[in-house]
C-alpha cells in the first residue's frame, strides 16, 4: 500500500480543504441538507487520512455518531444543564456536553 504525504504543505492543504467543505456545507443546509451531510463525512475522512485536527468551532458543527452537519433548531436541539450546553442531533439522537465558560459547579 501506497503511503500518503504527511508533509507541512499536505497538512496545510488539508485543512483548507477541510475549512471549505464546512463552508459548502453551511451554506448548502437550507436547499440540500443530505449534500451537507456528505461534505462533512469527506471533510472527516480528509482529517482522518492526513492526520489532521479538525478545528474546535468546527468540530462542534456536526455529529461525531452519524456525520450529519448541526444547525441549531432544525439538525439539532442545544440546551443548558447544570453548567453545560448540551447538544443533541436530531437524525442519531446523540448527545455532547461542552462546559459553559467560567461556570463551576459548588
Amino acid at each position: 500500500m501506497k503511503e500518503r504525504s504527511r508533509t507541512p504543505q499536505t497538512r496545510k492543504a488539508a485543512r483548507e480543504r477541510i475549512a471549505r467543505l464546512f463552508g459548502l456545507a453551511g451554506g448548502e443546509f437550507a436547499e440540500h441538507p443530505e449534500l451537507s451531510n456528505r461534505y462533512v463525512e469527506i471533510a472527516r475522512k480528509i482529517a482522518m487520512r492526513q492526520r489532521v485536527r479538525i478545528e474546535k468551532p468546527m468540530s462542534r458543527q456536526y455529529c461525531r455518531r452519524c456525520s450529519s452537519f448541526l444547525v441549531p433548531g432544525q439538525s439539532s436541539r442545544v440546551r443548558v444543564r447544570d453548567g453545560y450546553v448540551v447538544v443533541t442531533c436530531i437524525a442519531c439522537k446523540s448527545r455532547r456536553r461542552y462546559p459553559l465558560k467560567g461556570r463551576r459547579k459548588a
